[in-house]
């Protein structure tokens, strides 16, 4: 039982009511915690059949979702130079203001609040539904459910959108309620979810029932043109897998001895989920034949059905849907310090940069995301038929805005070394100059590829982008908040 906020943050009486600061209430486990939970939600269970369906061999395959958790630990060492030189809420958008200036923080933040961060939140509460409506689904299979509820299973649309702004809505409040509230929310659901995913990895050899002959065919009948199309494709698609590592910087102001605890969570956290997602992907193809994967839309449970039956189906739905839960939680936990920054900064309405003089969390900049993201959900719901294509709208829009500007963040270790050789480096890039480097070639794969299979998107980014610029010129005047 996490401690109630009085216990976490008991306010003195002298003490302004708007203090500006976020208590460091986090320690070694929670950033490892959340650096994992971050990057665990959704993908390893609705990017798999794309993945497959892209390289069409075992080898190939564990190929790619090495080369994407290599980008993202190339990209977490790099960055973990400048959450250790600059420890405060915000991340991202303080490492690109000392790096660039204000107008490309600025445009950061612009972005993170319009279509990543918000529509991380989206993607991720839809594919909670998705799964909790399969759950509830293979319930009713095995004629468990009361009858009154078997009655509207599956869901009606209508009522899985409800469910999906109703888990963005509790969590909010969540968080709201106290930053060590959601510390101990997104413990326990990347526990569960590292434990199901060990599950996964480990059963097949564990019960033997795994099938070699699955792994056919092991290697591309050739490796030309296609092939490297191909991969850039399947490393769009990975790249949504990994999307999270850079969230705990955005949090570093509240862990204790950020210096040493973010650079190690970082690290820890990366080499666990690369392991585990290898192991998991050679589980799934150890239990089902390459066809099966490549068009299966549900591949956690298909691989669990072969594995223990029945019930296998219903124990990897909630799996999957404490999973994406879990993910996020650490989305709402780490979205909020970057506008609370920019309010800090003056940038945007002072009211988002207080703290709650009773949670001590980011109360206003919390409930600003949380609306905006309900906005998206409502309006995508309203557009599409199915959940499914609410998530992968999404998540095509969020690949492309967070990989941009995560690529002028790692860069922004070369940049400040130049400019700011002179500032403490706690952690300084294991690799360097090779580790960023070796992130931004595979951004540039990833961005190039989009280019070419998804100018729409690319230009509706873009239009964003330029309409964050239109609001930075009626904001620029604003003087930081004291």
């Amino acid at each position: 039982m996490p401690p109630s906020p009085e216990a976490t943050a008991s306010p003195d009486p002298s003490e302004p009511s708007t203090p500006q600061s976020l208590p460091p209430l986090l320690g070694p486990f929670d950033a490892v915690a959340l650096v994992v939970g971050s990057i665990i939600g959704s993908g390893i269970f609705l990017k798999v059949d794309t993945i497959a369906s892209a390289m069409g061999s075992f080898l190939p395959i564990l190929a790619v979702w090495l080369a994407g958790g290599v980008a993202a630990l190339c990209g977490s060492l790099s960055v973990a130079e400048l959450s250790a030189m600059l420890p405060h809420a915000g991340g991202p958008y303080v490492y690109l203001r000392h790096a660039y200036g204000r107008q490309t923080a600025y445009l950061w933040g612009w972005i993170e609040f319009t279509v990543v961060r918000t529509g991380s939140m989206g993607s991720l509460s839809c594919a909670t539904v998705i799964y909790f409506n399969r759950f509830l689904e293979s319930l009713e299979q095995q004629g468990v459910l009361p009858a009154g509820i078997a009655e509207i299973v599956p869901l009606p649309h209508a009522a899985q959108g409800l469910l999906t702004i109703l888990a963005v809505f509790t969590l909010s409040l969540i968080n709201i309620v106290g930053t060590r509230w959601a510390a101990w929310t997104q413990n326990l659901t990347t526990m569960i979810k590292v434990t199901f995913l060990g599950f996964l990895m480990t059963a097949p050899f564990l019960l033997g029932k795994g099938n070699s002959e699955n792994l056919q065919p092991l290697t591309p009948a050739a490796i030309d043109f296609d092939f490297w199309r191909a991969f850039g494709l399947a490393m769009v698609a990975v790249f949504w897998p990994y999307d999270g590592w850079i969230n705990i910087c955005s949090v570093a102001e509240e862990i204790r001895q950020p210096q040493r605890n973010v650079p190690l969570g970082l690290a820890i956290g990366i080499l666990a989920v690369i392991v585990i997602y290898v192991g998991t992907n050679v589980g799934y193809h150890l239990m089902l034949p390459m066809a099966h994967i490549q068009r299966t839309g549900t591949v956690a449970a298909d691989a669990m059905g072969a594995l223990i039956g029945n019930w296998g189906a219903t124990v990897a739905a909630l799996g999957v849907a404490f999973s994406t839960f879990g993910a996020l939680n650490s989305n709402l936990l780490t979205g909020p310090r970057v506008y609370f920054a920019m309010a800090r900064d003056g940038l945007i309405f002072e009211r988002i940069g207080r703290v709650h003089a009773t949670f001590r969390t980011p109360a206003h900049a919390i409930a600003v995301q949380a609306l905006w993201s309900l906005v998206l959900i409502a309006a995508v719901f309203g557009l599409v038929e199915q959940p499914k294509q609410a998530f992968d709208r999404l998540t095509d829009f969020v690949v492309l805005g967070a990989t941009l500007f995560f690529a002028l963040t790692v860069a922004a270790v070369f940049v400040l070394r130049r400019r700011a050789p002179d500032l403490p480096r706690p952690y300084r890039t294991w690799g360097y100059p090779a580790t960023p480097i070796i992130f931004l070639l595979s951004v540039g794969i990833v961005v190039g590829t989009l280019v070419m299979t998804s100018p729409w998107q690319v230009l509706t980014v873009g239009g964003l982008l330029a309409a964050g610029c239109v609001a930075y010129r009626f904001t620029s005047g604003r003087t930081p908040s004291s």
